[in-house]
């Protein structure tokens, strides 16, 4: 349950004052516990409640998992058009079904190190460094390696910037 997922499994959102928030989206969370419990699990809605006033919708799951009982809230944001009017509970509702499903699914550790090592997991380069290095290699007729570019991190890729750089600045 604890094992790590892959990286490609791992997103990032934004998060309050430019954090980065890492998550996984519930169809890796699925996989993982039909996986770890060869589909012998079940998750169910307690109770749900929406708070127009507030703006969001909450759900209590309750996972169950071999005997094991885990419950927990999940919650989303009330969907509005640009008028103010709201585009559809259901889905709002749903979304907040496995927020819930997934909090579950971390207290029996699934995704769990997400939380924990928030600080230490590889930020990914940012578009303009990927851009960057893009163009060096193309300018030094060297062959783009888009793959790589999709997986590098944020801190190999200043490193190879900073290379780079230093290589120019020995030229002058």
């Amino acid at each position: 349950m604890e094992r790590k997922f892959p990286k490609k499994e791992v997103k990032i959102r934004p998060g309050k004052r430019g954090q980065e928030i890492y998550y996984l989206e519930t169809a890796s969370v699925i996989r993982r516990l039909n996986e770890a419990w060869e589909g012998e699990w079940s998750f169910e809605v307690k109770d749900k409640g929406i708070d127009r006033e507030a703006g969001y919708v909450w759900v209590l799951g309750r996972l169950t998992c071999g005997g094991v009982v885990k419950e927990q809230f999940g919650s989303k944001a009330i969907s509005l058009t640009s008028e103010g009017i709201i585009v559809d509970l259901g889905d709002d509702l749903k979304a907040a079904a496995s927020d819930a499903l997934k909090k579950c699914a971390t207290l029996l550790g699934v995704g769990l190190y997400l939380y924990q090592e928030e600080e230490t997991l590889p930020r990914p380069a940012s578009q303009k460094q990927k851009d960057f290095l893009r163009d060096l290699w193309k300018k030094r007729g060297e062959t783009v390696d888009e793959e790589m570019l999709e997986t590098i991190s944020s801190g190999e890729a200043s490193r190879l910037i900073e290379e780079y750089l230093k290589k120019e600045e020995n030229k002058k």
